[in-house]
């Protein structure tokens, strides 16, 4: 009976201990908006479930090949974060653009131990979040095996799409779809974020 409870705390410790939230990106053009599913009011203060990890999204690809979640996952706060919902909402308060070279500029918050680096990012050219290709990070978040003792701390991330890569998706025909997400075992923990290219300038 004792080892049972231990474990029940366990587990308790890991959903606690967890989650790191892509709160922003910066456009070139002078436009930040938020992360999907960000709550703006939710305070980056601390560290504990409530109230601090309400707006983390956890990206598993076992709730979205089951259809639980869309491809941006879920937060406590708001549920499944739906894509067409939010890449509208962010369609018509402006796009952040990225730099000549494909490089995202972005801001994620860790909130805790899990929330820690390394991130891997993907693009969906299209947005439709279905055709996710790999892009480079420029710009790690720091940890280790998605672990560390950093706590309600901001960090740069900065991705590269492939090159050449133009923004065709959303309402105006011209958004990307970002996702990134660390590795933790509770997680993995992340976001999404909307973004355009920099037209082709010959």
């Amino acid at each position: 009976m004792k080892g049972f409870y231990q474990l029940v705390l366990l587990a308790a410790a890991i959903q606690v201990n967890a989650h790191g939230v892509l709160t922003a990106v910066t456009g070139t053009n002078g436009i930040t908006a938020q992360g999907f599913g960000v709550v703006a009011t939710t305070p980056r203060t601390g560290s504990r479930r409530n109230p601090f990890q309400q707006d983390s999204s956890i990206i598993r690809d076992r709730e979205i090949q089951r259809g639980t979640t869309g491809a941006c996952g879920r937060t406590l706060a708001g549920g499944n974060n739906n894509v067409q919902t939010m890449l509208a909402t962010a369609a018509s308060a402006g796009l952040p653009m990225a730099a000549a070279d494909g490089s995202v500029t972005m801001t994620l918050h860790q909130v805790n131990g899990d929330g820690a680096g390394p991130y891997t990012c993907q693009v969906s050219a299209d947005a439709s979040g279905q055709n996710f290709v790999a892009m480079t990070v420029t710009t790690q978040v720091p940890g280790k095996n998605s672990r560390s003792r950093t706590t309600a701390t901001a960090f740069p991330l900065v991705a590269q799409m492939p090159a050449g890569m133009a923004c065709t998706g959303g309402p105006n025909g011209d958004a990307c779809l970002v996702r990134c997400r660390n590795a933790a075992r509770a997680g993995p923990f992340g976001g999404c974020v909307a973004g355009k290219s920099k037209p082709y300038e010959p």
